[in-house]
């Protein structure tokens, strides 16, 4: 947590960026959310890379990050119209960090039109995510496709469709964690 303040002190003085999140994510770690004009991100990240030094476990640019993943990161996540069950498919991804799991989800929701259901973030999964999307059957096995293929070499992304997903299956895909405790926009 002290380098986490420390980098995110030095990232809002280097550049003009808001910050969506910042605060502590199992386990036991700290997290920092922010966007704005890319070359103003470019120069807060590289200056909190620099203050984080030997702490920081991991980064990630995201540019023209797709709104949906905006959406679910500002809480704001919208679930679709019904989808017909006789042709919905469901697609699960799981990543051992939390950055994997927003980078494997920009990736498969910019590769297909796809809804995204569902995205959990480190807490209660031990810094871990997953993310939930559905659609067309051929679209959904495009999206989970394009979240394995541009993962780095020693990233794991786990996913797995579900075609023609029972009612209630979907149902608990979408579902929101009951608990208070998660990513919420920063307040301050």
């Amino acid at each position: 947590m002290p380098a986490g303040l420390f980098a995110l002190d030095a990232l809002v003085k280097a550049a003009h960026v808001n910050v969506r999140f910042a605060g502590d994510v199992d386990p036991g770690r700290w997290l920092i959310l922010l966007d704005g004009e890319l070359g103003e991100v470019e120069v807060a990240l590289e200056k909190g890379v620099e203050a984080g030094a030997d702490d920081l476990l991991e980064t990630l640019l995201l540019p023209a990050a797709h709104w949906a993943l905006r959406a679910a990161l500002r809480g704001e996540l919208a679930p679709p119209e019904p989808l017909a069950a006789a042709e919905a498919t469901l697609g699960a991804i799981e990543c051992h960090t939390l950055i994997a799991t927003l980078a494997a989800t920009d990736r498969a929701l910019k590769a297909a039109q796809v809804h995204l259901l569902r995205l959990r973030l480190a807490t209660h999964l031990h810094g871990a995510g997953h993310a939930v999307l559905a659609g067309d059957h051929a679209d959904v096995l495009a999206a989970l496709q394009a979240a394995q293929a541009g993962a780095a070499a020693n990233v794991e992304v786990r996913v797995r469709a579900i075609p023609r997903a029972a009612g209630e299956t979907a149902a608990a895909a979408a579902q929101r964690p009951s608990h208070g405790r998660g990513l919420r926009p920063f307040e301050g």
